[in-house]
């Protein structure tokens, strides 16, 4: 079995986190609603945040939530006219079968504008899609079934930005699962040869079209994938890779588009006679 070199793993990781910076700007964990006092000490932090979603779970057919929250001070008193800016982010399973100390999160991330709070320390929007609002497809594959809608407050008396406070809450997804069928050319392969997987994707009826969702296959378990597709319009697909002789695990899955539809997957029965 070839095992990617510490260097080169170290590489990735430090490429990987570039990424998922660039891609959200967003804590990567909020500090519980208000923040908290400085180490080693009691000390109430001077707001309180707090964001919540209804309903708190979205499917195929009922995507969309409102968001709610408030803005206090320490002893309860609402703070009124604030500005609260609000983010939402769709969740990705990070690829990381080395077990690397990076974020196990992958973020598609965006501003859904800055509320404003009223004389109850209230704020509130409406009819928020609790989905991916990008048409290409995404360049995470593995997707978490959550969506995290994030709040902060700034407040105008710290210069310095260290009293920010956040919120967070999470809207669990409930895709719809769908199939992945398969055929190989061979299940006995050596190094040089192309290995050929056909196949078809399907899911139930009403679930929009099944054409162009992307097929993946895994040769090196190492990869998140080495070789893609895309579906025709009936969900027929071939994929084909050519085989090293490192290549050790064979699976073929699906990473549709819509958040909403789960993809599937399948170990395929080919070994590598090339390692053993």
């Amino acid at each position: 079995m070839r095992l990617r070199p510490l260097a080169a793993r170290l590489t990735a990781t430090a490429l990987l986190a570039l990424t998922t910076t660039a891609a959200a700007t967003l804590p990567a964990s909020a500090e519980p609603a208000g923040g908290a006092g400085a180490p080693g000490t009691s000390t109430p932090a001077p707001y309180q945040l707090t964001l919540s979603t209804n309903p708190s779970t979205a499917d195929f057919g009922h995507r969309t939530v409102n968001l709610t929250g408030t803005l206090s001070r320490a002893d309860g008193s609402p703070v009124t006219d604030a500005t609260v800016p609000v983010k939402e982010a769709v969740l990705y399973k990070t690829w990381n079968p080395w077990g690397d100390p990076i974020d196990p999160i992958e973020r598609e991330s965006r501003s859904l504008g800055t509320l404003r709070t009223d004389s109850n320390g209230h704020f509130t929007l409406d009819g928020v899609s609790a989905d991916r609002w990008l048409t290409q497809n995404s360049t995470f594959v593995t997707p978490l079934n959550q969506v995290q809608f994030y709040a902060s407050y700034d407040p105008p008396e710290d210069p310095t930005n260290q009293d920010i406070v956040f919120a967070e809450t999470t809207v669990v997804t409930q895709p719809t699962a769908g199939t992945i069928s398969y055929k190989v050319n061979k299940t006995r392969v050596h190094a040089g040869e192309i290995l050929v997987v056909q196949g078809k994707v399907t899911w139930p009826a009403g679930h929009g079209p099944v054409a162009g969702t992307r097929v993946l296959l895994r040769t090196y378990f190492e990869s998140s994938f080495n070789a893609q597709t895309t579906t025709d319009a009936q969900g027929n697909f071939i994929v084909t890779s050519k085989i090293r002789d490192y290549d050790n695990e064979f699976v073929i899955f699906s990473a549709p588009n819509d958040y909403y539809l789960a993809g599937a997957s399948q170990n395929l029965p080919v070994k590598n006679l090339s390692n053993g």
